[in-house]
């Protein structure tokens, strides 16, 4: 009896040491060399166990990082970066992390992308990333026609609308369908954008302001046009409230803008009649129904070949000035001449 009382005192002894072990490896706490010791002398009597482990100082400064590296994953899906990460507003939901590189060509962390995607965070890697899925494949420093027209697409703006030409003014592109790399990177910075939807939001704001003359939304008491960086902000609207403040001086810039936009090269001094027509259609037409009596004028005389910068600007001071049933104009007006035959003409249409 002794003996058999003495091997079942000792397997008692080796469970519970055993399952001290495993408590004081989990805890990672200074006490678990006091209990392997303890453990080793209940078990001198016994069958020897699995080989003697290193010395314990080693052993127990590996137990310590397991346990860190065991819990990193724990805490790391629990914390407000790694779930800011996985919510991606509709806003950017279209740029995917991994398709976006950082600025010298290296892999960025998609884990630093996706919190700058969600937070409408502006950086220039993410914007010439941006520009880099629309250049040109036999042109990487500029967006031709082609993609321009993709990106137009991807942001859901109509080629048929005043949209494009406003896109075109807020990157100052000095050709019509093309953004260049240096035209993108200006244009991008200045609004803090870097991606397509984000952009569809500037111009979409502006048409509103500008084509559309809808009064802009209350200023946010917080805003701060020095404030590069609006978390709550799709892009960083200074140059918006300042379009606001005077919202005709703007669209007399962007106006301008259209015919140096317009041109076939920088020295022509005329824009073509269909493209005039068509620019007036989409920029005028919407605030001043005039225009397209003007423009039915125009198209149907066929001695009219190009439109000069003088009748240009004439053309957005007579709508200003002369009613759909043309009150307000005066004969002596100083108009140009195209501007008194459509007076005449409409008279006699409307006679």
């Amino acid at each position: 009896m002794p003996p058999k009382r003495k091997r079942a005192e000792a397997t008692a002894a080796s469970t519970s040491t055993r399952s001290t072990r495993s408590s004081t490896r989990n805890a990672g706490t200074s006490s678990a060399t006091q209990v392997s010791n303890a453990a080793e002398t209940n078990l001198q009597d016994l069958d020897p166990e699995p080989p003697v482990k290193k010395p314990r100082a080693k052993a127990t400064t590996t137990k310590a990082t397991t346990t860190k590296t065991k819990a990193a994953p724990k805490a790391k899906g629990k914390t407000a970066e790694a779930v800011k990460d996985q919510v991606v507003s509709p806003l950017t939901q279209r740029l995917q992390p991994e398709d976006l590189p950082s600025a010298n060509g290296t892999a960025t962390p998609r884990s630093t992308l996706s919190s700058s995607i969600a937070a409408n965070e502006y950086t220039p890697a993410l914007a010439l990333a941006t520009f880099g899925k629309y250049a040109d494949e036999d042109n990487p420093e500029v967006i031709g026609p082609e993609s321009f027209s993709r990106l137009c697409e991807d942001a859901d703006v109509s080629l048929e609308g005043a949209l494009p030409l406003i896109i075109a003014w807020q990157m100052d592109a000095g050709e019509m369908g093309k953004i260049t790399k240096e035209e993108w990177t200006k244009g991008t910075s200045k609004l803090q954008i870097a991606s397509i939807p984000q952009l569809a939001v500037a111009a979409s704001d502006l048409d509103k302001l500008l084509i559309q003359n809808l009064p802009p939304p209350p200023k946010p008491a917080t805003a701060n046009p020095s404030k590069k960086k609006l978390a709550d902000e799709a892009y960083d609207r200074t140059a918006y409230w300042q379009y606001a403040a005077d919202s005709k001086a703007a669209f007399k810039t962007l106006y301008s803008y259209c015919f140096t936009l317009a041109k076939s090269s920088p020295a022509s001094r005329s824009i073509e009649k269909d493209t005039a027509t068509a620019f007036w259609a989409v920029l005028l037409a919407p605030q001043y129904p005039i225009v397209t009596d003007i423009v039915e004028f125009v198209n149907e005389k066929a001695n009219y070949k190009g439109i000069n910068k003088d009748v240009w600007s004439m053309i957005l001071d007579f709508c200003h000035t002369v009613k759909p049933d043309l009150s307000g104009y005066e004969a002596d007006g100083a108009w140009p001449s195209m501007l008194d035959e459509f007076v005449q003409w409409k008279k006699e249409k409307s006679a």
